[in-house]
């Protein structure tokens, strides 16, 4: 039988998942860790193309839900939620945490020096309803950083812009196309895109 945890505990102030397995083995996995090696389909489809989940340092768990006897699903700070951690992959991810680490930072050093990834981004974002309103503006031209590759990475970087971008930017309750096509987390941004986010709630106003 494979190892059961005996204890799952969140310290959110450190951005950490302690996991204790029945059989002694103990685990210490940052979120950004757990967040990059999701075992979602969108990201294990990104990094079977080699594309690869950035800009996470911030990132925190903010819920774990119970799937089961056999995993937790795991509710992250950016908004990512679709990660069914199996007590398997949980043990994986804990034994293999060195070698995942080092071989993610290796691949993210090789793609800065990339001169494909270097070149200047420029992408126009398209607001509308009520997120037109909340934000005061209809459209902006905006350069991507270079870690910013995907839908998801470009969300999460909106959100860090200042509080009225943070509130409301909610990857949950949005509708994003990329050039006028559905767009899904992983859709990779290029230069000259266009994205627009459409919210999929209305703005409730009192009288």
């Amino acid at each position: 039988m494979s190892p059961t945890p005996e204890e799952l505990r969140l310290d959110r102030q450190a951005r950490e998942l302690h996991v204790r397995f029945d059989d002694g083995a103990e685990f210490v996995l940052p979120c950004e860790y757990l967040r990059v090696f999701s075992p979602s389909a969108e990201v294990k489809t990104a990094r079977a193309r080699g594309d690869l989940v950035t800009d996470k340092q911030s990132v925190n768990i903010e819920r774990i839900e119970p799937c089961g006897t056999y995993a937790v699903r795991l509710y992250f700070s950016d908004g990512h939620d679709t990660g069914i951690y199996s007590w398997e992959s949980l043990y994986q991810l804990g034994q293999d945490h060195q070698k995942n680490w080092q071989q993610y930072l290796a691949d993210l050093e090789q793609r800065k020096q990339s001169p494909a990834e270097s070149e200047e981004r420029v992408i126009t974002l398209l607001l509308f309803g009520a997120l037109a309103e909340e934000l005061e503006m209809e459209w902006v031209e905006v350069a991507l950083p270079s870690e910013t590759a995907t839908v998801a990475d470009f969300l999460y970087w909106l959100r860090q812009r200042g509080d009225d971008w943070h509130e409301a930017i909610d990857p949950r309750r949005l509708t994003v196309t990329v050039n006028r096509q559905s767009a899904e987390p992983a859709t990779r941004l290029h230069n000259g895109d266009e994205v627009s986010l459409t919210p999929t709630y209305r703005k409730i106003s009192h009288d």
